[in-house]
């Protein structure tokens, strides 16, 4: 089966909707509430459509919502006819603004083998194409698996074949996985989103190494890289990064480096804000162990829950101190996270046109080659450039100030000091 590669790329007109598109993962028990129940729902979500325009994503994926099996994992009739039917009206709505929508589904390696569970998942799939998902990634399990046990290696290719030839007709669909590195499984989809980059700490030969594994493997497998800095089984990038301003400013440096390398990126949602874990201090826990919570968002106001839900008491505690972090203070500040998020996914979008290139002068976008030039950089640095005449992405993990690579200055995590990148941040700079 032909397969995508970064080598073989079709032309631009012909590229898949997912191609490089930016994901926001949502957890809609902790987005937004619109009934008053304290937990999120899909209308809380529907109703904050708005927002997640104004930041500049691409695709709405929400997580918790589908598993193996038609239909919403729900038991009781009515309550899922219901919840149907708002989630018709979130899908219709997301692709009245121009957003699309895809599902996180549950699957069994082991199951998977059997052509009835296949027919199952294709028929799951269809359940949810038929009401406007544009794309799924298959959280593949390995029940009873064991390290180096027979289902250890992942979803055989012919397994896969099986269900795409099932999907013909659905071509347009994204199909994913989260792929780990000693999974056989790597390749038979068309994203591998990996956790490389969230498993990484912060330091420039480390980060280096990550990518170039990833991007190898891709190209090897002939599949496009799915890039991941946080997620539900890591902590915040701002909590292990180091946590307050540091951890912050880390963080913010690593979102451009992730939003500048080719592929899919999804960003965890309030990551845009900069949000920290909420570290659970009274939890059992190993030696070294970082134990800590999602909670729900804060929109706006000065007292939790910070507009999530009208009821007082959220389905999760949401700190008292995150005055300053909610989206309503973000907004008003050029110099927040937000901000800083708003301008990096605004130039992914508008950049060839303000930077002189594109069609017009038959030179490829700032965003728009496959390949990734790795400059020289000093020690604890890392530089690299998209393409040909692409945008270059810096990044200082060390502890003193660096030069910049030679470029015209597009954006920066931080301000610059002296005309040189300060310690844990991040530029982009366009080619003199």
């Amino acid at each position: 089966m032909r397969r995508w590669t970064e080598q073989d790329a079709p032309a631009q007109e012909r590229l898949p909707w997912w191609w490089d598109a930016t994901h926001y993962a949502i957890d809609v028990r902790l987005f937004a509430d619109s009934d008053g129940d304290g937990v999120g729902d899909l209308d809380g979500l529907r109703n904050r459509l708005g927002y997640l325009e104004l930041l500049g994503i691409d695709t709405v994926w929400l997580t918790g919502v589908a598993m193996t099996g038609v239909g919403p994992n729900i038991g009781e009739p009515r309550q899922a006819a219901a919840i149907l039917e708002s989630f018709e009206h979130l899908t219709t709505a997301a692709h009245d603004c121009d957003l699309r929508v895809t599902l996180d589904i549950g699957a069994d390696i082991s199951d998977l083998r059997q052509p009835r569970a296949q027919q199952e998942l294709v028929r799951t799939l269809r359940f949810w194409t038929d009401r406007g998902v544009d794309g799924f990634r298959l959280a593949l399990s390995r029940r009873g698996a064991y390290a180096g046990g027979p289902d250890a290696e992942g979803l055989d290719p012919e397994t896969s074949r099986a269900i795409r030839a099932a999907l013909a007709e659905e071509s347009d669909r994204l199909i994913g996985s989260l792929v780990e590195e000693q999974q056989s499984s790597r390749g038979v989809w068309d994203v591998d989103f990996n956790r490389s980059l969230a498993e990484a700490e912060f330091e420039a030969g480390e980060i280096r190494e990550a990518i170039s594994k990833e991007l190898a493997a891709c190209r090897e497998f002939g599949t496009r890289p799915g890039w991941m800095v946080s997620g539900r089984s890591t902590p915040r990038q701002v909590t292990r990064y180091g946590g307050g301003e540091l951890g912050r400013a880390r963080a913010q440096a690593m979102s451009l480096v992730t939003l500048a390398l080719p592929g899919v990126v999804c960003i965890d949602s309030g990551e845009e804000l900069g949000l920290p874990e909420v570290i659970d201090s009274d939890a059992e826990k190993r030696p070294g162990e970082l134990v800590g919570a999602r909670v729900p968002m804060p929109w706006e106001g000065n007292e939790p829950p910070y507009g999530f839900s009208a009821n007082p008491t959220s389905c999760l505690p949401v700190p008292a101190d995150w005055r300053e972090l909610t989206v309503e203070a973000q907004l008003e500040s050029a110099d927040s996270t937000l901000s800083l998020y708003r301008q990096e996914l605004e130039l992914k979008r508008t950049a060839p046109a303000e930077a002189g290139v594109g069609e017009s002068s038959g030179t490829a976008g700032l965003f728009d080659e496959d390949t990734v030039e790795w400059y020289g950089a000093p020690s604890g640095c890392l530089a690299f450039r998209r393409g040909v005449g692409g945008v270059i992405c810096a990044l200082n993990t060390s502890e003193q100030r660096v030069p910049l690579p030679p470029g015209e200055l597009l954006l920066s995590s931080t301000p610059l000091v002296d005309g040189q990148l300060p310690p844990n941040s991040a530029v982009w700079l366009t080619a003199n």
